[in-house]
């Protein structure tokens, strides 16, 4: 597959301004209907992360990918088709929420016509552009043909094996305490061998991803060599999808464990690196 192009990754507000009206583009504002209701940009839609997961059942995994006909009516009832410019508008400075719609959106083929805006909601909105309440009518018809890119998604198998081969870096998105096992709900607390730790808290500020530069100096003090492919991990496959946007930006051939710590930790066979001293 053709390597995704990062200047395409991010867009400005003021980039959002000129293009918002553009006919083949369609913004999805990522938060609570609650948020949305509150106010958003004109012709945004909202969209929710049960929307793009399959449904939580007990004893099952969180925050799922659903299947390609979920992800296709979904894809189509927000009027986004073959050519459709996408833009996820996170509505504030939790990323991770977006990135999950971001990724989703990857892995039904469209990593060339997606982007992220840059500073969220909250900027657009401090930056006192125009804004409102209403929802916008019905999405336009649309025809949404999904190519899907399984390679950018890891199965524990393949996290597994990265344990073992050296030929991967694994990236655990949650923040240091977990890591280190204190916390969590799990079975068994801490992290997957040979993970390193680079916590989603560290890689933007008020809603903007830091600078390249700073990124670059993050992964590298964490351990990660910018020739590597990186998996990233979180609790449940939300958290890892902003740490995979951000090693996709920088270059990286980048997988999202989907299962994350909560697979991991589940399966008594695999081993986990606990808590320091114990």
């Amino acid at each position: 597959m053709p390597a995704p192009n990062p200047a395409n990754m991010l867009v400005t507000t003021a980039w959002l301004a000129e293009h918002q009206n553009d006919r083949d583009l369609v913004m999805l504002h990522v938060g609570s209907k609650a948020q949305y209701d509150s106010g958003h940009i004109a012709g945004a839609r909202h969209t929710a992360l049960d929307e793009v997961a399959l449904p939580n059942v007990p004893g099952g995994l969180t925050l799922q990918l659903a299947g390609v006909e979920q992800l296709t009516a979904w894809a189509v009832r927000n009027g986004i088709g073959d050519r459709t410019r996408v833009i996820v508008i996170p509505h504030d400075g939790a990323l991770q929420s977006a990135t999950r719609v971001f990724i989703t959106l990857a892995y039904l083929g469209a990593m060339d016509r997606i982007s992220l805006l840059n500073g969220s909601y909250q900027a657009w909105k401090s930056e006192s552009r125009a804004v409102t309440t209403d929802a916008p009518g019905a999405a336009p018809s649309a025809t949404f043909t999904p190519k899907l890119r399984p390679d950018i998604i890891a199965t524990i198998a393949q996290v597994e094996a990265a344990t073992k081969d050296n030929t991967r870096h694994i990236v655990d998105a949650r923040l240091t305490r977990f890591f280190n096992g204190d916390g969590g709900g799990y079975p068994r607390p801490g992290h997957i061998p040979t993970a390193v730790n680079v916590p989603l808290s560290s890689v933007s500020t008020n809603g903007y991803l830091k600078p390249v530069s700073e990124l670059k100096t993050l992964f590298a003090d964490a351990g990660v060599d910018q020739s590597k492919p990186v998996i990233t991990y979180c609790h449940i496959g939300q958290q890892a999808t902003l740490l995979w946007f951000v090693a996709t930006m920088l270059g990286h051939d980048a997988r999202m464990f989907d299962g994350s710590f909560q697979e991991w930790s589940g399966t008594a066979r695999l081993p986990v690196v606990g808590p320091p001293g114990k």
